[in-house]
Formats: C-alpha cells, sequence, structure tokens
C-alpha cells in the first residue's frame, strides 16, 4: 500500500483485475465543479426525499439528499440498543465524501472512519473536504480488495454503500460482500441502498452496451440477488424497504435533468448526457416500480 503525494489517501494495490473498472473510473472524471451544478453544492449522488408535494417551501437537492441519508441512519439506529456507538465505519464508494462527512459528525466519538473509492478525482476532492481531521482514511481501492485494507485485527462496527452496488460486476459485489463479512465484528451493520430492478424488468431488458454505458450502470440486479448474497455471506437482513418512494426517486432524476438542461443546454460530457438521456425513461420505470430504490439493513452474523 502506497501513499500518494499530494491527496491525502492511500493506494491499496489488489490481485484481481477487473475490466469495467476503468469504465466506473471515466464515469466520474468531470470536475466537481461541473457536477455540482447537477447534484447540489453537496454533491450527494444517491436518489433524495422531498416530503410532501403540498410542503410550503422547496425543497433542494442538498436537503433532499440528507433527508434519505437521515432516514436510513435512523433505520439502522431504531433495530435495537445492541448496536454499540461505532468505533471503525467504512463508505464503500465514498464518491466525493458526502455521507462519510454527515457520519463523521453523527458519530464525533468514532476515532476512524474509512473511505474507499475507484476514482481519484472523487477522492482528492473528498481528501480536500476532510482536511483538518484525523480520524477520516482515505484509499484508492477497488471493492474486490476490501480484504487488503490494513488494520484487519480492528474490525468494522458500521459499513455504508449508497449507490456503489450499482457499479460492481457481479463477482466484484459478491468477493466484497465476502471480504465484509470477514472484516466486521459480528453484530456489526450494514447499511445499503441500491437501485434494483424487477425480476420481469431484467428478463425483458438487454444490459446497456459498454460503449453507451457512460455511467458504468451496466450490471443491473434485483433485490433477491443483492439480499441473497448477503445472507449466503454471514449477513442477516434486518430490514428493507423502498425508500425514497418512487415519486420522490422520480422527481429526483428529473431534477437532475432540468440542472443539466440548464446549465449545459448544448452538448456535454458523456456521463451528464447520459443522464439528460435516460431521465425520463428512468423516471417512467420507477413510477412503474419496474426499477425501484431500496434501503437494506443487514447485520454480521456471529461467527
Amino acid at each position: 500500500m502506497n501513499r500518494v503525494d499530494g491527496p491525502a489517501y492511500e493506494v491499496v494495490t489488489g490481485r484481481r483485475t477487473d475490466s469495467f473498472r476503468e469504465q466506473v473510473v471515466r464515469a466520474y472524471q468531470d470536475a466537481p465543479g461541473d457536477w455540482q451544478k447537477v447534484l447540489g453544492e453537496q454533491l450527494h449522488f444517491q436518489w433524495g426525499v422531498f416530503g410532501h408535494p403540498d410542503s410550503p417551501r422547496p425543497v433542494s437537492l442538498d436537503e433532499a439528499g440528507l433527508r434519505h441519508l437521515r432516514l436510513q441512519l435512523a433505520v439502522a439506529a431504531g433495530l435495537g440498543p445492541h448496536h454499540p456507538t461505532p468505533r471503525r465505519i467504512l463508505d464503500v464508494g465514498c464518491g466525493w465524501g458526502a455521507t462519510l462527512r454527515h457520519l463523521a459528525d453523527v458519530f464525533p466519538d468514532c476515532p476512524r472512519l474509512d473511505g474507499i473509492n475507484i476514482s481519484a478525482e472523487q477522492l482528492t476532492y473528498c481528501a480536500g473536504r476532510a482536511a483538518g481531521t484525523d480520524r477520516i482514511h482515505l484509499y484508492l481501492c477497488d471493492a474486490a480488495d476490501i480484504a487488503e485494507l490494513p488494520d484487519s485485527g480492528q474490525p468494522y462496527d458500521l459499513v455504508t454503500a449508497r449507490g456503489a452496488i450499482t457499479h460492481f460486476p457481479p463477482q466484484v459485489y459478491e468477493t466484497a460482500v465476502g471480504a465484509l463479512a470477514q472484516r466486521m465484528r459480528p453484530g456489526g451493520l450494514f447499511v445499503i441502498s441500491e437501485t434494483l430492478y424487477s425480476e420481469r424488468f431484467l428478463t425483458a431488458e438487454p444490459q446497456l452496451p459498454p460503449d453507451t454505458d457512460h455511467l458504468a450502470l451496466g450490471h443491473r440486479k434485483s433485490l433477491r440477488y443483492v439480499t441473497g448474497v448477503l445472507r449466503d455471506s454471514g449477513f442477516r437482513v434486518l430490514d428493507e424497504r423502498m425508500l425514497p418512494s418512487p415519486e420522490d426517486a422520480a422527481r429526483w432524476v428529473l431534477e437532475l435533468k432540468s440542472n443539466i438542461d440548464a446549465h449545459f443546454p448544448q452538448e456535454t460530457s458523456p456521463p451528464l448526457e447520459a443522464i439528460r438521456s435516460m431521465a425520463t425513461e428512468l423516471a417512467v420505470a420507477l413510477l412503474r416500480q419496474e426499477a425501484s430504490v431500496h434501503s437494506i439493513v443487514a447485520e454480521r452474523r456471529d461467527a
């Protein structure tokens, strides 16, 4: 493992190769400032909860994204008093760091929070936002290489993966979950937010062609598959629900399109163009529940 000069993150050299990895990296090469025009200042990129449509005031994408995260954490916290304050946290696919920063605020007594990502662009931004705290440790690390993260003698009490699993080929997801089962404390919680698809949709719709999959979303998954891997790997699913609602999810993706249209009326980068072109169709699929956003809380079973 090597520390990169400049950005405050370390590189975890894995033993596996994944041809899809570079496709994910390319999806996040745009400058964070461009993404902020689309997602909001805080760069929450995992849906949002807007609340009642007749709310007396508008809800920003930043606020909607934070509401979603807080609701997920509230669900996890309500699953029993036997889950102590975490001493070590891992955010898988930490993006630009919105979830990781919030976790650091929510758990001020947690001495160590780790974030992994395969996008150097995102990690560099994340490191800049985390400057001034020695509790956050960042790693350029493929999810398939979670077993190689340092300090294996200190297990994780809480792991989050919010919007990361959608990028994983099946083998990477299965390897990552297996490694997490080895690196988590029995009783530790794994909190997932993911866009999943109905079995009927997956049967009818082919995988996205690699040359048009500019957001690296080609490896679509069903709820049954995702939870089945968890159970087979030593986790107990404590809670599973649709969150946000289909209506909120559809509104969120259409607001992204609206922001792209406003800030980039002409052609823009392939990832942002992909959001613009797919938003309406995805919103319809969400309202039909052919696609849906699921919150899953799983507990590491006793060995």
